[in-house]
């Protein structure tokens, strides 16, 4: 019960108009990991601003450091709602805000039991989100999923070569930069011949750099 209170006092506090007009990501953080499901809620609601669907994206993720001693919590309650917002809303001009909250959030599960369901539909959005802060957003997050390198080397590979094929381009040198890091951080030799490729390409001396640093990072034993 004494956690129950607390969760119904945020969510009236959500309702309430004078919460409104300001961010409310102060809010969500009192809300402890026994309220996922009103969170969820929160994202899936079409009546809820933006930026506090954001907010509440960025929660679930937080939460996901809680689950090592919650063995009665099961992962997915609180990665397939964040999963759930990776999908572009036509409707929304805004929406870009949350897929990238979103991509932030899932990186906070790399640890964790069941991240490997994670990594297709993250390297889906590097290679498709009409966004690019988006799309920069989860190639960074996939560096984090040491546990599953291979993996996500693999979806980070597939998302690099499609942009050599592409060129450089005013839109996806930066996209293109930060998967050469995040290939760099996951050491995986899968990365090899993509890296090596982007030396030899036309893209901008920094980024050639970027392609030098990972494969001398590369673990061959």
């Amino acid at each position: 019960m004494s956690r129950t209170i607390p969760v119904l006092a945020v969510l009236f506090a959500l309702a309430t108009p004078a919460f409104a007009q300001e961010s409310t990501c102060y809010v969500f953080n009192r809300i402890p990991i026994t309220g996922v499901d009103e969170i969820a809620k929160q994202i899936s609601d079409p009546r809820v601003r933006v930026e506090d669907k954001s907010c509440a994206v960025s929660r679930l993720g937080e939460l996901a450091r809680e689950l090592v001693n919650r063995k009665d919590i099961a992962p997915s309650s609180l990665y397939n709602p964040i999963l759930g917002a990776l999908a572009p809303q036509a409707q929304s001009n805004e929406h870009h805000l949350i897929r990238e909250s979103a991509c932030q959030a899932l990186g906070r599960f790399s640890d964790l039991g069941e991240s490997d369901k994670l990594i297709g539909p993250m390297g889906k959005v590097v290679k498709e989100d009409s966004n690019e802060e988006v799309r920069l957003s989860c190639a960074r997050s996939l560096a984090r999923f040491y546990k599953d390198a291979s993996t996500a080397t693999t979806e980070l590979v597939t998302a690099l070569n499609a942009e050599l094929e592409k060129g450089p381009q005013a839109d996806n040198v930066t996209v293109a930069t930060a998967v050469i890091r995040s290939l760099g951080s996951l050491r995986d030799r899968r990365g090899f011949v993509p890296l090596m490729r982007v030396i030899q390409s036309r893209f901008p001396t920094a980024t050639k750099r970027e392609a030098q640093r990972a494969l001398e990072n590369i673990k061959w034993d």
